[in-house]
């Protein structure tokens, strides 16, 4: 599939728009029914990995056609990789002193989560059903909780 730089027409950044609203949708609503920082981060990757594996074609479209889309498609992106950096963002509230680490923090931890969904997705992941949660978890642990953390992570066993 090619991803030549092409503006979208305003029905498929429409498309984009509700796609991307009815992820993060799902993702806020699993995120906001656990109780630590921790478990809310694993239930909103679970709500994302299940999203995106509903529909493949659905998901390759919000993670990997996107980027060539145009520079409005990859600002409607850029909205979302902002929406994600706030749910990660609340790991400064697990550290002792959460002013020493910025909001810039989750937004580098977004961009590194959505690069390895991007290659995950383009790779066939989605629809060969590889697990890659405990990856991104990992991503979003690793600056908060630190090293060690972060790589019990990557120890987790998908669910089935």
């Amino acid at each position: 599939m090619s991803e030549a730089l092409h503006e979208w027409n305003e029905d498929r950044l429409a498309a984009y728009d509700e796609i991307a609203e009815e992820f993060c949708e799902r993702v806020r609503a699993a995120h906001d029914g656990a109780d630590s920082w921790h478990d809310r981060i694993w239930a909103a990757g679970w709500a994302a990995m299940r999203f995106l594996r509903e529909n493949p074609q659905r998901g390759r479209l919000f993670v990997v056609e996107v980027n060539g889309a145009g520079s409005r498609a990859q600002a409607h992106r850029d909205r979302i990789l902002h929406r994600l950096a706030d749910i990660i963002d609340a790991g400064r509230e697990e550290l002792e002193e959460p002013d020493r680490v910025s909001r810039c923090t989750a937004e580098i931890a977004a961009g590194s989560i959505y690069g390895a969904m991007l290659t995950k997705v383009r790779a066939g992941c989605l629809e060969s059903g590889d697990d890659f949660l405990s990856e991104l978890v990992y991503m979003a642990v690793l600056p908060y909780l630190g090293a060690r953390a972060a790589e019990d992570e990557l120890l987790v066993q998908p669910l089935g």
